[in-house]
């Protein structure tokens, strides 16, 4: 059994400051929610703490858009994955880090994200 690491899209992208998303879970609706890392299986986001408790593992993420212009717009179901952070007996944190993985997307979305992630790869060796 391979480990987190180990099952990863290695095709992944590290994220400035203006890169987010919106979704909605378990009806509530959330917008702006920074992602650090994207690839084409998922994402990398940081929610409150105070809404920490509803990001269990398996929860589904409907309509998921990633609202950056560069990015499809299409919406992508996405379940997550893990999340980081926040265990009782430490001390609070303002925000928690979630694993997104993307279950289901237009394939033009699909073929959309791995161009851009590809350019932005290209772009970091060159």
């Amino acid at each position: 059994m391979g480990t987190l690491a180990d099952r990863r899209d290695t095709r992944r992208i590290i994220l400035d400051s203006d890169f987010a998303i919106a979704f909605s879970l378990k009806g509530y609706a959330y917008q702006d929610i920074r992602i650090t890392n994207v690839s084409v299986g998922g994402c990398f986001a940081l929610v409150g703490s105070r809404d920490a408790r509803l990001f269990m593992r398996g929860a589904t993420l409907e309509s998921l858009i990633l609202l950056h212009p560069e990015l499809p717009k299409e919406p992508i179901t996405a379940v997550v994955s893990y999340v980081l952070g926040g265990r009782p007996g430490q001390e609070a944190m303002d925000f928690v880090g979630v694993g997104i993985q993307f279950l289901s997307m237009e394939e033009s979305t699909r073929n959309a994200l791995t161009t851009w992630i590809d350019a932005a790869i290209a772009s970091q060796q060159g």
